[in-house]
């Protein structure tokens, strides 16, 4: 329970603090990562905070829903293997959730052949692991900010 009640509140520490940054002006999109691997939030969360992003970290797709169930982000990457989910059905399950949002499923080789339909299911991006931080920031500089579609 103390570990569930620390997440959440860390959860709304940095939900906060995107909410912040956006109001000072930023203009960069505002992002949430779900990523059950711990290194790769983190090592992701790092880059992005010294590029200048705002970006709210979760281990869960119970956890992301939460958080855009509290603010709509711009962009929403999600790896294929989450604990409770697979980032696919998380990702289709926010379809009509912030439906301007920009979705980023990032994959290892072998889930290519599970994901054959993404853009009918409003995936708008696909990364293979493993991939340069470089192209992650291309997709992520190229999606709409405020969930607006230009």
């Amino acid at each position: 329970m103390f570990f569930d009640t620390y997440m959440y509140q860390q959860e709304n520490i940095e939900l906060a603090s995107v909410k912040k940054n956006n109001a000072n002006g930023n203009t960069k999109p505002r992002l949430l990562l779900v990523e059950s691997n711990e290194f790769i939030r983190n090592a992701l969360r790092t880059a992005f905070e010294k590029s200048g992003y705002s970006i709210v970290v979760v281990e869960t797709a119970r956890d992301g829903s939460q958080v855009l169930n509290d603010d709509c982000l711009d962009v929403v990457i999600s790896d294929y293997e989450l604990m409770d989910s697979t980032g696919l059905n998380f990702l289709v399950s926010l379809k009509n959730v912030c439906p301007n949002k920009t979705n980023v499923l990032m994959i290892t080789y072998g889930d290519l052949d599970n994901i054959s339909e993404t853009k009918n299911c409003g995936i708008h991006h696909i990364i293979e692991k493993p991939f340069s931080f470089e192209k992650l920031l291309r997709i992520v500089e190229g999606a709409p900010k405020n969930n607006v579609i230009t």
